[in-house]
């Protein structure tokens, strides 16, 4: 079982990302945070194997949080779940060491997959218009 850290500044998505991972079997949520701060220091308190978070949060940037956390915890890996596809952000997140970059409108089974395929070293990437690469 793959041990998460959910952040998200919205506590019903946090709640529904609870029950997605929930409801699948593979997934125990360690720990949740409602800020960059609280991210990097749940990340690095409870040491997941899975920080699935938002993109623009309150506090610290979760960006630089991503960069401090692959220093720290080189085998976490960590999704992003977002609103935004700015390219300037996704070339960041890239560039921080995210493993994967999706858009919060992603259907659930979308979101899972995904998250499987990460947890087996891929790194996945999905524009707006849904298409995985």
């Amino acid at each position: 079982m793959y041990k998460v850290v959910i952040a998200d500044d919205r506590q019903l998505i946090r709640a529904g990302l609870h029950m997605l991972l929930d409801s699948c079997g593979l997934y125990s949520v360690a720990g949740e945070a409602s800020n960059g701060n609280e991210a990097v220091s749940q990340s690095l308190a409870l040491v997941p194997d899975l920080l699935l978070t938002d993109l623009k949060m309150p506090g610290q940037c979760i960006i630089e949080g991503v960069r401090l956390l692959k220093e720290r915890l080189p085998n976490i890996k960590i999704i992003i779940l977002t609103a935004f596809d700015e390219s300037e952000d996704i070339y960041r997140a890239c560039k921080a060491g995210v493993d994967g970059y999706l858009m919060k409108d992603t259907s659930p089974e979308i979101i899972l997959s995904t998250i499987q395929e990460v947890m087996k070293g891929t790194f996945v990437f999905q524009p707006k218009e849904n298409k995985l690469y």
